[in-house]
Protein backbone atom coordinates (compact mmCIF):
# COMPACT_ATOMS: atom_id res chain seq x y z
CA UNK A 1 0.00 0.00 0.00
CA UNK A 2 2.85 2.13 1.07
CA UNK A 3 4.56 1.79 -2.45
CA UNK A 4 0.68 2.50 -4.34
CA UNK A 5 0.65 5.67 -2.28
CA UNK A 6 4.18 6.82 -3.23
CA UNK A 7 3.86 5.77 -6.73
CA UNK A 8 0.31 8.13 -7.07
CA UNK A 9 2.23 10.92 -4.91
CA UNK A 10 4.93 10.98 -7.64
CA UNK A 11 2.50 10.81 -10.79
CA UNK A 12 0.76 14.00 -8.83
CA UNK A 13 3.70 15.58 -8.10
CA UNK A 14 5.34 14.99 -11.64
CA UNK A 15 1.94 16.19 -14.14
CA UNK A 16 1.47 19.52 -11.47
CA UNK A 17 5.37 19.87 -11.66
CA UNK A 18 5.50 19.95 -15.63
CA UNK A 19 2.62 21.75 -16.37
CA UNK A 20 3.32 24.27 -14.19
CA UNK A 21 6.64 24.79 -16.01
CA UNK A 22 5.12 24.72 -19.30
CA UNK A 23 2.95 26.96 -18.35
CA UNK A 24 5.47 29.54 -16.83
CA UNK A 25 7.61 28.77 -20.28
CA UNK A 26 4.77 30.38 -22.15
CA UNK A 27 4.20 33.01 -19.43
CA UNK A 28 8.25 33.86 -20.15
CA UNK A 29 7.66 33.65 -23.70
CA UNK A 30 4.50 35.79 -23.61
CA UNK A 31 6.27 38.87 -21.33
CA UNK A 32 9.11 39.30 -23.53
CA UNK A 33 7.11 39.63 -25.83
CA UNK A 34 4.94 42.29 -24.11
CA UNK A 35 7.90 44.45 -22.60
CA UNK A 36 9.83 44.23 -25.74
CA UNK A 37 9.97 46.45 -29.13
CA UNK A 38 6.97 44.04 -30.95
CA UNK A 39 3.51 43.21 -30.69
CA UNK A 40 2.48 40.22 -29.25
CA UNK A 41 1.59 37.49 -31.19
CA UNK A 42 1.59 33.88 -31.50
CA UNK A 43 1.73 31.34 -33.95
CA UNK A 44 3.08 33.83 -36.71
CA UNK A 45 6.19 34.02 -38.88
CA UNK A 46 5.86 38.04 -38.65
CA UNK A 47 6.65 40.51 -36.17
CA UNK A 48 5.44 44.26 -36.00
CA UNK A 49 7.32 46.60 -34.01
CA UNK A 50 5.55 48.72 -31.47
CA UNK A 51 8.68 51.30 -31.96
CA UNK A 52 8.67 53.73 -35.01
CA UNK A 53 12.61 54.20 -36.67
CA UNK A 54 14.14 54.93 -39.71
CA UNK A 55 14.81 52.28 -42.33
CA UNK A 56 18.28 51.62 -41.23
CA UNK A 57 17.53 51.54 -37.43
CA UNK A 58 14.56 49.57 -38.37
CA UNK A 59 17.26 46.94 -40.32
CA UNK A 60 19.25 46.95 -37.32
CA UNK A 61 16.70 46.51 -34.58
CA UNK A 62 15.26 43.35 -36.70
CA UNK A 63 18.67 41.89 -37.37
CA UNK A 64 18.62 43.19 -33.26
CA UNK A 65 16.33 39.93 -32.52
CA UNK A 66 17.53 37.63 -34.92
CA UNK A 67 15.37 38.79 -37.75
CA UNK A 68 15.11 40.71 -40.90
CA UNK A 69 13.24 43.07 -42.51
CA UNK A 70 10.03 41.28 -44.33
CA UNK A 71 10.84 40.74 -48.04
CA UNK A 72 7.64 39.93 -50.18
CA UNK A 73 8.47 37.61 -53.06
CA UNK A 74 5.28 36.05 -53.94
CA UNK A 75 1.66 37.16 -53.94
CA UNK A 76 1.41 33.68 -51.03
CA UNK A 77 3.46 36.14 -48.84
CA UNK A 78 1.53 39.34 -49.98
CA UNK A 79 -1.58 37.53 -48.55
CA UNK A 80 -0.02 36.13 -45.81
CA UNK A 81 1.39 39.78 -44.40
CA UNK A 82 -2.10 41.65 -44.73
CA UNK A 83 -3.79 38.26 -42.76
CA UNK A 84 -1.21 39.19 -40.25
CA UNK A 85 -1.97 42.39 -39.79
CA UNK A 86 -5.79 41.89 -40.21
CA UNK A 87 -5.89 39.06 -37.39
CA UNK A 88 -3.58 41.88 -35.07
CA UNK A 89 -5.91 44.69 -36.02
CA UNK A 90 -2.46 46.56 -36.94
CA UNK A 91 -3.61 47.97 -40.70
CA UNK A 92 -2.27 51.23 -41.06
CA UNK A 93 -5.08 53.75 -39.53
CA UNK A 94 -4.30 56.29 -42.14
CA UNK A 95 -2.43 57.18 -45.18
CA UNK A 96 0.16 58.66 -43.80
CA UNK A 97 1.21 55.58 -41.42
CA UNK A 98 2.64 52.99 -42.61
CA UNK A 99 5.52 49.47 -41.98
CA UNK A 100 9.05 49.60 -43.39
CA UNK A 101 9.82 46.45 -45.34
CA UNK A 102 13.23 45.56 -46.85
CA UNK A 103 13.08 47.34 -49.92
CA UNK A 104 15.73 49.85 -51.33
CA UNK A 105 16.15 51.96 -54.33
CA UNK A 106 20.02 50.62 -55.68
CA UNK A 107 21.68 53.84 -56.86
CA UNK A 108 20.70 52.22 -60.55
CA UNK A 109 17.35 53.70 -59.75
CA UNK A 110 15.82 49.77 -59.27
CA UNK A 111 13.91 48.46 -56.06
CA UNK A 112 15.37 45.03 -54.77
CA UNK A 113 14.49 43.09 -51.29
CA UNK A 114 17.68 44.04 -49.43
CA UNK A 115 18.45 40.49 -47.82
CA UNK A 116 17.93 39.39 -51.04
CA UNK A 117 19.15 39.54 -55.23
CA UNK A 118 15.16 39.64 -55.78
CA UNK A 119 14.08 42.80 -57.55
CA UNK A 120 10.78 44.25 -55.58
CA UNK A 121 7.81 43.52 -57.87
CA UNK A 122 9.40 40.22 -59.45
CA UNK A 123 6.80 38.03 -58.92
CA UNK A 124 3.83 39.88 -57.13
CA UNK A 125 0.83 41.54 -58.55
CA UNK A 126 -0.41 44.46 -57.32
CA UNK A 127 2.34 45.21 -54.94
CA UNK A 128 3.13 48.47 -55.26
CA UNK A 129 0.23 51.34 -55.27
CA UNK A 130 -0.81 53.45 -58.09
CA UNK A 131 1.45 55.93 -59.23
CA UNK A 132 4.23 54.36 -57.28
CA UNK A 133 7.40 54.41 -56.82
CA UNK A 134 7.10 58.05 -57.64
CA UNK A 135 10.58 59.14 -55.89
CA UNK A 136 9.41 62.71 -55.12
CA UNK A 137 12.40 64.58 -54.26
CA UNK A 138 14.06 62.22 -55.60
CA UNK A 139 14.99 60.91 -52.74
CA UNK A 140 12.22 58.31 -52.08
CA UNK A 141 14.67 55.07 -51.61
CA UNK A 142 13.11 52.80 -48.99
CA UNK A 143 9.81 50.97 -49.42
CA UNK A 144 7.05 51.04 -47.25
CA UNK A 145 3.79 49.17 -46.63
CA UNK A 146 0.82 51.54 -46.94
CA UNK A 147 -2.53 51.75 -46.82
CA UNK A 148 -4.15 54.26 -49.55
CA UNK A 149 -7.72 54.34 -48.09
CA UNK A 150 -8.53 51.16 -50.91
CA UNK A 151 -5.92 48.51 -50.47
CA UNK A 152 -2.66 47.92 -48.75
CA UNK A 153 0.63 48.19 -51.06
CA UNK A 154 3.74 49.59 -51.63
CA UNK A 155 5.46 53.23 -51.71
CA UNK A 156 8.52 54.70 -51.82
CA UNK A 157 9.12 57.00 -49.16
CA UNK A 158 11.96 59.19 -47.44
CA UNK A 159 14.22 57.05 -45.79
CA UNK A 160 15.31 58.94 -42.76
CA UNK A 161 11.53 59.33 -41.16
CA UNK A 162 10.23 56.91 -38.42
CA UNK A 163 8.05 54.40 -39.04
CA UNK A 164 6.96 51.07 -37.45
CA UNK A 165 8.70 48.07 -39.17
CA UNK A 166 7.50 44.19 -39.37
CA UNK A 167 10.57 42.17 -39.34
CA UNK A 168 10.47 38.09 -40.20
CA UNK A 169 12.76 35.28 -39.78
CA UNK A 170 15.87 35.43 -41.53
CA UNK A 171 15.77 34.33 -45.64
CA UNK A 172 17.87 30.47 -45.51
CA UNK A 173 18.15 30.28 -49.75
CA UNK A 174 21.58 31.39 -50.21
CA UNK A 175 20.97 31.50 -53.73
CA UNK A 176 19.47 34.57 -53.12
CA UNK A 177 21.44 35.98 -49.29
CA UNK A 178 22.83 39.23 -49.69
CA UNK A 179 26.47 40.16 -49.41
CA UNK A 180 26.17 43.87 -49.03
CA UNK A 181 27.40 47.44 -49.19
CA UNK A 182 29.86 48.85 -47.15
CA UNK A 183 27.14 51.44 -45.77
CA UNK A 184 23.67 53.00 -46.72
CA UNK A 185 24.37 56.35 -46.58
CA UNK A 186 23.00 56.68 -50.00
CA UNK A 187 19.58 56.24 -49.29
CA UNK A 188 19.22 59.80 -47.87
CA UNK A 189 21.15 61.42 -50.82
CA UNK A 190 19.42 61.93 -53.62
CA UNK A 191 19.96 59.82 -56.68
CA UNK A 192 23.45 59.05 -57.55
CA UNK A 193 24.58 58.96 -61.29
CA UNK A 194 26.99 56.70 -62.91
CA UNK A 195 30.04 58.91 -61.11
CA UNK A 196 28.94 57.77 -57.91
CA UNK A 197 31.65 55.83 -56.07
CA UNK A 198 29.33 52.74 -55.76
CA UNK A 199 30.16 52.45 -59.38
CA UNK A 200 33.35 53.18 -58.98
CA UNK A 201 34.43 50.96 -56.55
CA UNK A 202 32.53 47.70 -58.32
CA UNK A 203 30.78 47.40 -55.41
CA UNK A 204 27.33 47.40 -56.79
CA UNK A 205 25.06 46.32 -58.26
CA UNK A 206 22.78 43.02 -57.06
CA UNK A 207 23.70 42.58 -53.61
CA UNK A 208 23.91 44.16 -49.79
CA UNK A 209 25.67 43.25 -46.81
CA UNK A 210 24.24 42.89 -43.51
CA UNK A 211 23.57 46.03 -41.39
Amino acid sequence: MHAQNTALFQQSFNKMFFSSTNFFVLLSILCHLCTSDFVPTLNSPYLLSTEALNWTDAAKACIGAGLELVSVMSNEERDAIQTFLEENNQIPADIWSGYWLAGIRYPNGIFYWHSTSIKVGDSVENGWLFGEPSNAYQREHCVELKWNGIRLGWNDYFCFEKKRYICQNPIKDNNIRSQGMSDYNFLTAENPDESSDYFKDGIYPYRLRRL
